[in-house]
């Protein structure tokens, strides 16, 4: 397995930021040093890019698999020092270029330190030729068999040879926090990654119905926030025994209703919870027309009744599009594990499609929603969920 003692990884969307830049940077270096804590990491800074050196020999894959989890990394490379001149870095490549014979190659150069004496084009000449003088190979521009990169940083020369994609986005912990309602299927998973990977620190509300459907959503859902929380650490999930009052919902509201009301009562329940928690938003995996709830009319009169503003990352998205960002995210395979949904309990044969919130108001007259609301906070089982490293896939292929 190969070893690495420096790692660098480009930004992207913190690099346009104007006069707060420095807010995000602080940010993203503390969930690299969180990511790679246990891991003997001798310095970690942002001179033109996230520079990672360890300072004592690492597994490249370990290094590789913890990075690709920290949202505003963009690419991820492991990286040798060069030395700081010219001369250091044609020393440097002469010592390492003998596998080159036989094969095309390219050399790229980016100069982020503008003090250096040569521009990127010439370092890119003057390497490339001594490489071609040293070894015979072939320059090839387009479809090089080789790629030597040349970083050109305030802190030295860097090089590297293989570029692996990092997940993009704004550092986690820069946008606020958010309480994701999750339900354990495929879409609210999606939903809490993308609202992840737009710098939001997320907790985690689920509703379920046992003891009158099976439990396993519950367990299935723990497992998804495990896999979730690699993102951010740890994180607080409230699981809430709702079957009791979606049974008082059946008996005294309209059939067509039901599953509105279920989503009204939810939003109340969860809204109380995110306020404990500091959270600034609701996060739900609804989709445009996906089911019947889902209409513009419908989460029209479901967001009535919060005070917080509720995100649908996924609201614009088709059930494929969510799907591949469920497998980006690793909650595919979980999400489609069988379980019984709380909203597919005591389903209505024909659910409204175009409910108002007028009406949905003149169901509830028939329950006490408020006192609804507060026994389902009381009645939330809360625990921590932390994270612990485990082993990852193998870095996608340069």
């Amino acid at each position: 397995m190969e070893q690495v003692s420096s790692v660098i990884a480009t930004v992207h969307e913190i690099a346009l930021k104007g006069g707060n830049r420095g807010w995000f940077e602080r940010t993203l270096l503390a969930n690299v040093r969180a990511a790679l804590r246990g891991l003997p990491v001798a310095s970690v800074s942002l001179p033109a890019r996230v520079v990672v050196r360890f300072s004592a020999p690492v597994p490249w894959d370990e290094a590789f698999s913890r990075l690709s989890l920290v949202f505003g990394l963009n690419g991820i490379m492991p990286v040798e020092r060069a030395g700081g001149t010219y001369d250091q870095l044609e020393a440097f490549t002469g010592e390492r270029i003998g596998d080159l014979a036989g094969k095309s190659f390219a050399v790229r150069c980016k100069r982020s330190d503008k003090r250096f004496p040569l521009h990127s084009n010439e370092v890119n000449r003057r390497l490339g030729g001594f490489v071609q003088e040293r070894t015979g190979a072939r320059v090839d521009l387009e479809h090089p068999d080789v790629t030597l990169h040349v970083l050109l940083q305030s802190d030295g020369i860097w090089v590297y040879r293989d570029h692996f994609p990092g997940p993009g986005g704004l550092p986690v912990g820069s946008s606020g926090r958010v309480l994701v309602l999750l339900s354990g299927g495929i879409d609210s998973p999606a939903a809490a990654y993308l609202a992840m990977k737009r710098g939001t620190k997320a907790h985690y509300v689920h509703f379920h119905s046992a003891p009158y459907t099976s439990d396993a959503s519950v367990a299935k859902v723990e497992r998804l926030v495990r896999v979730l929380v690699r993102h951010q650490g740890a994180c607080r999930l409230a699981v809430v025994p709702f079957g009791e009052c979606q049974q008082e919902i059946v008996a005294a509201c309209p059939e067509r209703l039901r599953v509105v009301l279920y989503r009204r009562m939810m939003l109340r329940a969860a809204e109380r919870i995110a306020r404990r928690w500091r959270c600034e938003a609701l996060v739900t995996g609804e989709s445009l027309n996906q089911v019947a709830s889902q209409t513009l009319e419908n989460m029209a009169a479901i967001d009535r009744v919060a005070h917080l503003p509720v995100l649908r990352p996924l609201v614009g998205l088709d059930k494929q599009e969510i799907i591949a960002i469920a497998e980006r995210a690793a909650t595919f395979e979980l999400s489609i594990l069988p379980h019984q949904d709380c909203c597919s309990f005591l389903q209505p044969l024909h659910p409204a499609t175009r409910s108002t919130a007028a009406e949905c108001d003149e169901a509830e007259a028939a329950i006490d929603v408020e006192a609804w609301a507060r026994k389902l906070q009381h009645d939330a089982a809360v625990t921590v969920v932390q994270h612990r490293w485990e082993p990852a896939a193998a870095p996608l292929e340069a």
